[in-house]
Parts: C-alpha cells; sequence; structure tokens
C-alpha cells in the first residue's frame, strides 16, 4: 500500500488528523511550526523567535496496535534559572504514541515504565497542539547553563565592583546599630 505523504509549511492554519486513519493508512505529514504559535510554551521562553520542524509518521507496532511516531527539531530560547539569562536549548526529540480507543484496557502496559506512552485516538486531532505538548513535556524542570558558563548576576557584579560596596554597606550598618 503506497504511503501519503503530507507537507505543511509554516502552519497558520489549524491542521487535524484522523489519528486512526492516519496510523491505519502509514501516512507521513512534515511540516514547521513558528514558537510564536505555541502559545502554551510562551510561558517557557525568554522569546518566540524560530520554530520547530515535526515529522508525524502513522503506523503499527510490533503488535499491529496503532501508533503516531514523532521526531521534534528546533531551538528554543529558555531562561537560564541561574543567571536569568537566555539559554539556546536545542530540541531533539523522538517519541512513539501508542493510540487508544476511549476506555480501552491497557492491561500490564499501564504500570510498565518501558511502555509506550498512549494518547486517546481522535477523529480530529490537532497536530500543533500534539507537537507543543510533547514539547512541555520533555523541557527541563530548571534551565541552566552548564557549571562554569553561567553568566551570575553576582559575577557581574563583582566585576563591576558593586558587590563588595553593597556587602559592605550591610556590615556598616550592623556595626552602628551594636551587633
Amino acid at each position: 500500500m503506497p504511503q501519503k505523504y503530507y507537507h505543511a509549511r509554516l502552519m497558520s492554519a489549524q491542521t487535524v488528523i484522523d489519528s486512526l486513519e492516519f496510523a491505519r493508512a502509514a501516512q507521513e505529514l512534515r511540516g514547521r511550526l513558528p514558537v510564536t504559535n505555541l502559545v502554551r510554551l510562551q510561558d517557557c521562553l525568554v522569546d518566540a523567535d524560530g520554530s520547530v520542524d515535526f515529522v508525524v509518521k502513522g503506523g503499527r507496532d510490533a503488535e499491529r496496535r496503532p501508533i503516531l511516531a514523532l521526531e521534534i527539531s528546533g531551538l528554543l530560547h529558555l531562561q537560564c534559572q541561574r543567571c536569568l539569562g537566555p539559554l539556546d536549548y536545542p530540541l531533539q526529540l523522538s517519541n512513539t504514541l501508542l493510540l487508544v480507543r476511549r476506555g480501552e484496557d491497557l492491561g500490564a502496559d499501564a504500570d510498565d515504565p518501558e511502555a509506550a506512552d498512549c494518547i486517546e485516538a481522535d477523529l480530529a486531532l490537532d497536530v500543533a497542539f500534539l507537537i507543543e505538548d510533547e514539547i512541555l513535556l520533555s523541557l527541563p524542570f530548571a534551565p541552566r547553563h552548564a557549571d562554569g558558563s553561567c553568566q551570575s548576576v553576582l559575577s557581574a557584579m563583582r566585576r563591576e565592583g558593586s558587590a563588595p560596596a553593597a556587602f559592605a554597606k550591610l556590615a556598616a550598618l550592623k556595626k552602628g546599630s551594636g551587633q
């Protein structure tokens, strides 16, 4: 059976798929989403520059169950929790999602941490929403620059000479109050 390929350039309109039919027909969707379209992601970012590329492939797993295979890549600008400066975060995700029908019993897979992630099959699955979910789930809780490469606020103050002065003023206040 020939595969159907869809290509979505910078997606401005909502793209939806029938997830079970997409998986059954082994279809593929490629595209690029501007970061500005990922509204729920905005609170995690320093700016909304750039875009993310994605590939969604339908298919079946080894047990012949319907799946969606996702690949997402791009560059996001997070905020370093150490220095509060911008942090380039290269995004490279691959995940396989098992499609389950509403109320379907997952059996032993429900408790298996190695089992594929599951999502409910949908006649109108919003691809951009799915991509955004995967990105949000992959982000670090507290992003930080690598040790030694962070330009912290305190380091900048020390270079300018204002940090010691601030502590010297505090020490003078403490002496003056008799502590």
